[in-house]
């Protein structure tokens, strides 16, 4: 069965409608306009993957530039090699690649009035990860949630260290 196609850079913007066959997910959180620009510069690196638990590349997230991200469940090691779509100072998305257990997109990305969202479009990426799929929802249920917690406390940490 062929993965549906979608428009590649799709999680940059508002999810208006999602390919069939796929799922989309977004979750957002605002920050004070104050340290709008300090969560900026975390979401914009791979820093932000590297506090929700993952291994990332090196250096910063530029678009084309393939690298695998990787984490540890139940002390198993998941390599899941991903692209970079777009990356701005506003933050960066990336698609899946063979080997994924997932194939789709995601993306973080804080707008000019403070509003941090992680959007994805994805379904399981083979038949393997299909039977798998209530787990793998929940896992990225999970991992959302963890971007929007990570960028809560960075606000928070930038808000402490603004002079008043």
């Amino acid at each position: 069965m062929p993965l549906p196609a979608y428009p590649r850079g799709m999680t940059r913007h508002p999810l208006v409608a999602v390919p069939d066959g796929m799922l989309g997910e977004e979750n957002s959180t605002i920050v004070a306009p104050s340290v709008r620009d300090a969560v900026a510069a975390l979401v914009s690196t791979w820093e932000f993957k590297r506090r929700a638990g993952f291994e990332a590349p090196a250096g910063a997230p530029i678009p084309e530039l393939e690298g695998v991200l990787a984490k540890r469940v139940f002390g198993i090691r998941f390599a899941e090699p991903v692209r970079v779509v777009w990356a701005d100072a506003s933050g960066f998305g990336y698609e899946t690649r063979p080997g994924h257990p997932i194939y789709g997109e995601e993306s973080f990305r804080i707008d000019e009035r403070g509003v941090f969202t992680a959007r994805s479009v994805s379904r399981p990426s083979t038949w393997f990860w299909r039977m798998l799929a209530p787990a793998l929802r929940r896992m990225q249920r999970s991992t959302h949630a963890e971007y929007v917690r990570i960028v809560q406390e960075a606000a928070r940490a930038a808000e402490a260290e603004t002079p008043r």
